[in-house]
């Protein structure tokens, strides 16, 4: 005869149903914690893989003395060194002949880019002067990094939320 009785052997069915309620909710909280980090983390990679490419642009249009090219798409972006290699025409804003490509990146699914320079073109000079501007990397939940170029060509990168 020991301090429990025969009655309390075990969980009944309603203690089972309100275990189960909480861990559902908190595995749901933590999956949607984890996929706001993986969104943020998607973010702030691009703007700083964008961010190195267009300093390393900077460095190539000043070793090439020439101009280097940033072609920006929604979901992409393109940079070249716009120097005529290979009989292509120098200066044209197009990447022809056997112009260098500097980089090329595809966005993930869940982000755009945007910005305010014409035709989204944005030329980098050997001499260092660039047109200032910003170009936006901006996720589907309405959050977006900017970067801010300058005329001396100095990048920053500006968090925010639409």
């Amino acid at each position: 005869m020991g301090a429990f009785s025969e009655k309390s052997r075990g969980f009944t069915l309603y203690e089972l149903l309100i275990v189960m309620a909480i861990l559902s909710i908190m595995g749901t909280m933590g999956t949607v914690s984890l996929l706001g980090f993986k969104q943020r983390s998607q973010l702030s990679g691009m703007a700083n893989i964008l961010k190195a490419d267009l300093n390393r642009g900077k460095i190539l249009a000043a070793k090439h003395k020439s101009y280097v090219v940033l072609q920006i798409h929604e979901t992409s972006y393109e940079m070249f060194l716009d120097n005529g290699a290979g009989e292509a025409t120098s200066g044209d804003w197009v990447r022809e002949g056997k112009e260098l490509q500097v980089a090329k990146r595809d966005l993930a699914p869940s982000l755009s880019i945007d910005s305010n320079f014409p035709s989204d073109h944005l030329r980098l000079r050997g001499s260092g002067r660039i047109r200032p501007g910003t170009i936006i990397v901006q996720s589907r939940s309405g959050k977006h990094i900017k970067l801010v170029i300058n005329a001396v060509g100095r990048i920053r990168l500006v968090d925010g939320v639409s």
